[in-house]
């Protein structure tokens, strides 16, 4: 009766016996460690409860294998601690050719955690910039992988054990709600912010998002967390992250361009430009503007060691 007392059982219990995997198995196995219990789980489960040291942690395929182990007849397997390996490649900020003025302001942003907003004509290399934020972000430490595998656990994410110091990166599409980008709903959904947390949330055309939806970042900005409260259930999530957005200048984004001629009037430009709020913008740390280069220059900017420039165009007809 006391090893009942101080173990703490997880799993699907289907009718066959079988034990099956189930979802936040992480935060619980954090939760066990600290009061010094043990934990039985689903085998299936065995990976994603190996990132937690100093845990008793056994797995289980049958419930009569449970039965076994209490009655101390065939102990079951432990979990294999987690080693660490080589992190996988991804994308690189060496992949960027020229913008020497738009990787200075991410190395700035990456070394203060400062938040940034891009903006520029379309073909500037914003998204590609943004992507390769990254490369240069240092890996997470035991403490903050931890807290992000446990919110993509409580989410049903799957943790990748290769990966799980890699910080996030999330990349909502312009159409997401509130509900998908902070969480909620009528049975808890995990949002965007959270499953960034840690990381980085990219907003892409940052102005075509709904500005309800924009502004219920500002809280968490300050905070670095959300706090839901539906009818049925009151939450906290962790929603720590470092914000990367880009915008077009205009609607039809040529404002800035040597190389095009802008068709967007003063009044569509204000327009267009005021679906960002000013208490958002004043959450962000650093403003970055790039202009497209000239069409006899772009050959300069394909320059690059290893890399041949870019064929120019033919001059004249034929």
């Amino acid at each position: 009766m006391a090893q009942l007392q101080s173990t703490e059982f997880l799993g699907e219990l289907a009718l066959s016996g079988e034990i099956r995997g189930v979802s936040a198995v992480l935060p619980a196995a954090l939760a066990a460690r600290q009061a010094g219990h043990a934990m039985i789980i689903p085998a299936d489960n065995s990976a994603e409860a190996g990132l937690v040291r100093d845990v008793d942690c056994r797995t289980a395929v049958h419930l009569l294998d449970v039965i076994g182990h209490l009655a101390g007849r065939t102990p079951l397997p432990g979990v294999s601690p987690h080693t660490h390996r080589p992190l996988p490649p991804g994308p690189d900020m060496q992949d960027i050719i020229g913008q020497q003025a738009a990787r200075r302001a991410l190395a700035i942003a990456a070394a203060g955690g400062h938040n940034l907003l891009m903006q520029g004509p379309p073909g500037t290399g914003k998204t590609m910039l943004a992507s390769r934020l990254g490369s240069i972000l240092p890996a997470l430490d035991e403490a903050r992988a931890l807290e992000v595998a446990a919110v993509r656990s409580i989410a049903n994410t799957p943790v990748d054990p290769a990966a799980w110091e890699v910080p996030p990166f999330r990349s909502p599409h312009h159409t997401a709600s509130a509900v998908a980008l902070v969480g909620g709903g009528n049975s808890l959904k995990v949002g965007e912010i959270s499953l960034a947390h840690n990381g980085v949330l990219f907003l892409d055309e940052l102005p075509e998002f709904s500005p309800k939806v924009l502004e219920v970042l500002r809280e968490p900005l300050e905070s670095g967390c959300i706090n839901i409260a539906r009818a049925s259930y009151q939450v906290r999530l962790p929603a720590r992250f470092q914000l990367m957005a880009a915008m077009n200048p205009c609607p039809c984004g040529s404002l800035g361009d040597p190389d095009k001629h802008c068709r967007c009037t003063p009044d569509r430009i204000r327009q267009y430009q005021g679906r960002v709020s000013g208490p958002l913008l004043d959450r962000i740390d650093r403003t970055s503007l790039y202009r497209g280069c000239a069409l006899q220059k772009r050959a300069a900017c394909w320059k690059a060691p290893g890399l041949p420039a870019r064929p120019a165009r033919p001059s004249g007809s034929g």
